[in-house]
């Protein structure tokens, strides 16, 4: 699937996204149901990521031939995604802060009313895994090898949970109106804030690390290995990073005999990384 292709059906998928996200949300406050809430605002959190995806994909496509930036457009939606994810925390805090509150004073719910909205959600969300399209398509293959297109395999994982999400809220009003377990109602609240929580954490923790250029030890050793196997070059300054999600810049300074640069990218190529930017210095 090409770049374009994936963006049309993102922004589709944002708008049905956000239409469904403010239905649930306005019931579930007026029906009083927090696992109605959760979906809503989980539903919030992917809407955030599909933007992030296709805001992506637009500035990549527009951008895709200036000299702006050193390294290429790569990094923009990782600097998108750090920020979104500082917000995606915060609404996570609210949500369980509320459902705390509810657990210990809960409110009468709607039971009928709010299953209508789920289960309207719910079929929204398997329509948009439809739209977005199976898992072969994620691949592209303009690289060295088969990639996984990340950003639009993981905004359909993001539209996958908010599935298994409803399906919870569901669970939990049948509970509540049928088996007088309204506890459960909080209790999703609570689940669905953890959800968007864990989700947040490991967002700021991989787009943290690639801003910071944290660099990856094993494709150091490998690299070093690579380099250093003729038992003569030493490495005296290695530096490697992301200058994209997939995409990695990389800075050698080599003590060499008799062996040119020229030699080391040749043996660079059995490092089974895309190595967008090389600079070796000899020494």
């Amino acid at each position: 699937m090409q770049n374009i292709e994936m963006e049309k059906r993102t922004l589709f998928v944002i708008l049905l996204t956000l239409l469904t996200m403010c239905v649930e949300i306005v019931f579930g406050y007026i029906t009083k149901s927090m696992a109605l809430l959760a979906d809503g605002w989980h539903m919030g959190t992917h809407v955030l990521a599909f933007s992030l995806t296709y805001f992506s994909f637009v500035i990549i496509r527009k951008m895709s031939n200036s000299d702006c930036f050193a390294f290429g457009t790569g990094k923009i939606s990782i600097l998108s995604g750090y920020t979104s994810s500082l917000f995606l925390g915060l609404t996570a805090f609210m949500l369980m802060f509320e459902s705390v509150s509810r657990l210990f004073n809960p409110d009468k719910i709607n039971f009928d009313e709010a299953m209508i909205v789920v289960i309207v959600g719910l079929v929204v969300n398997i329509l948009c895994l439809k739209i977005m399209g199976d898992n072969h398509e994620f691949h592209s293959h303009h690289k060295k090898h088969d990639s996984e297109n990340v950003n639009y395999k993981s905004a359909y994982l993001h539209i996958l949970a908010d599935v298994l999400t409803s399906v919870l809220a569901i669970v939990a009003l049948v509970f509540g109106k049928f088996f007088n377990m309204a506890f459960l109602d909080a209790l999703m609240g609570i689940v669905g804030g953890v959800i968007i929580l864990k989700w947040a954490y490991e967002l700021v923790k991989k787009t943290g690390g690639i801003l910071l250029e944290k660099q990856d030890e094993n494709l150091k050793s490998l690299i070093k290995e690579q380099i250093e196997g003729d038992g003569v070059s030493k490495i005296e300054d290695l530096r490697i990073f992301n200058v994209a999600e997939n995409d990695y810049a990389l800075i050698l300074k080599i003590k060499a005999e008799n062996c040119s640069v020229e030699n080391y990218k040749a043996r660079l190529k059995n490092v089974d990384v895309d190595l967008h930017f090389i600079r070796i210095e000899l020494v």
